[in-house]
């Protein structure tokens, strides 16, 4: 399934063969890994860049590419969970990560379609949980409005508007972005050890190491895997002559909507990876399109997986106190666009020994039993099922990182893991991480 953004090429990049020396190595040539990169070498670090199949294919490729603080109703949830105060830090830091794209596209003259415009969460059948988060956007100080007006398609009961975010055209903003790191590509990492990271056909000496493959690729030290599980989405663009007077989010029907040049890009049908034995997703969101815009025409349709965190908080910072020269980004929780922007300043201060405020709440060695314990159990219940029925499997029914058994996806032909997210094509190669290792059918 080809996405809107996919009418840029990148160039292509060579694999990475023999041996050589970097002071960073950031592996995953995603958004989170391309803007972490292009910043350290803005500092003056020696970097290359690793990556399994092409530069910005999987999660960046596939995004509704909204910039934006406004993450559904994540600020009543921190400010319950995790206090005030670091409510207001995820504020700050998500919006400094705008102004940051803002900033680099005006002095790199990249035409991106970069646009700021509003961002609403919506309620179709309630307003209640959007005026506890218009409470909460209140108290961290945010630009907002309540309203139950708007320009989608239907009506809502109520209405969370954040002023200034911003929406662009992803691959436009990583073609520029990466036009002179040195990245190599079709190059999966096999091994990472403390100084150097192995490749399928060499390794790089180095000094520095920053994991930003969407969901990381080794267990020890970590344990991401227990930390985190993933979900799969769904989007279609519609050409369509409507517009909106800016990006949406539904709260209880989970859809969401933003302008694109010629027409609406429309996301939903969540579920975990895994979970869609019976298919039926995209179907259901085609129908919503057409019924939300009668006359328009469907012109693209795609899916795409992410992250989700046990306490809502992306892991962002040193890997583990096991591995001190060994960063993360990773769990961003469908919110990848702002939050690659504040992984690339955050990591880049960690490894230049510059103090940044924002390093305690995103820390992935923080401890939040209250917070994350409901979503930990639940994880928990799924690895042990999963494992318990990938001993009575077949080899190629099980995923190559803990050995799980696959569930196929009827709406994309793959197979995937419901324990920790990985998914690979029809042909067994994977697409998603954890699992870095391609299912052997001669097995």
């Amino acid at each position: 399934m080809s996405t809107l953004w996919q009418d840029v090429e990148l160039k292509k990049r060579d694999r990475l063969y023999g041996k050589t020396k970097a002071d960073c190595t950031v592996i995953g040539a995603g958004m989170a890994g391309l803007m972490t990169a292009f910043e350290l070498e803005k500092r003056g670090f020696s970097v290359v860049v690793l990556e399994a199949g092409r530069t910005a294919s999987g999660a960046t490729a596939k995004t509704t590419a909204k910039i934006t603080a406004q993450h559904g109703l994540i600020y009543d949830k921190l400010t319950s969970k995790h206090g005030l105060s670091s409510a207001k830090l995820y504020f700050e830091s998500n919006t400094q990560g705008i102004d940051k794209y803002e900033r680099l596209i005006r002095e790199m003259n990249i035409d991106c379609d970069f646009k700021r415009m509003p961002a609403y969460i919506y309620g179709k059948n309630s307003a209640y949980e959007i005026r506890k988060e218009a409470q909460a956007a209140d108290k961290i100080g945010a630009m907002y409005k309540y309203t139950s007006r708007t320009s989608l398609p239907f009506e809502v009961k109520g209405a969370l508007r954040f002023e200034n975010q911003a929406q662009f055209h992803p691959l436009r903003f990583v073609k520029a972005i990466c036009e002179n790191l040195q990245i190599y590509e079709n190059t999966p990492v096999i091994d990472i050890e403390d100084g150097k990271v192995t490749t399928m056909q060499g390794e790089v000496q180095t000094h520095y190491i920053v994991n930003t493959t969407h969901y990381p690729i080794i267990n020890l030290p970590g344990l991401y895997f227990l930390r985190q599980h993933q979900e799969r989405s769904y989007c279609v663009g519609v050409k369509t002559e409507k517009r909106l007077d800016g990006m949406y989010l539904g709260i209880d029907e989970v859809k969401s909507f933003r302008n694109y040049e010629e027409g609406i890009i429309i996301g939903g049908e969540k579920h975990r990876t895994g979970n869609n034995s019976e298919g039926g997703c995209l179907c259901r969101l085609r129908d919503f399109a057409n019924k939300c815009y009668p006359k328009g025409e469907l012109v693209s349709e795609w899916s795409n997986q992410d992250a989700m965190t046990h306490d809502g908080v992306p892991f962002i910072g040193r890997f583990s106190v096991f591995a001190p020269r060994m960063f993360v980004a990773t769990g961003f929780n469908k919110w990848g666009m702002s939050l690659s922007s504040v992984a690339s300043d955050l990591i880049a201060d960690l490894i230049c020994g510059k103090k940044n405020e924002y390093e305690k709440l995103y820390t992935p060695n923080r401890v939040k039993l209250r917070a994350s314990f409901s979503s930990f159990a639940v994880d928990a219940g799924y690895s042990v099922k999963g494992l318990a029925e990938g001993l009575l499997s077949s080899k190629e029914k099980r995923c190559t990182h803990l050995g799980c058994r696959l569930k196929e996806n009827k709406d994309e032909g793959t197979l995937e893991c419901p324990c920790h997210g990985s998914q690979f094509d029809r042909d067994g190669r994977v697409v998603f991480s954890p699992a870095n290792k391609d299912i052997r059918r001669d097995e």
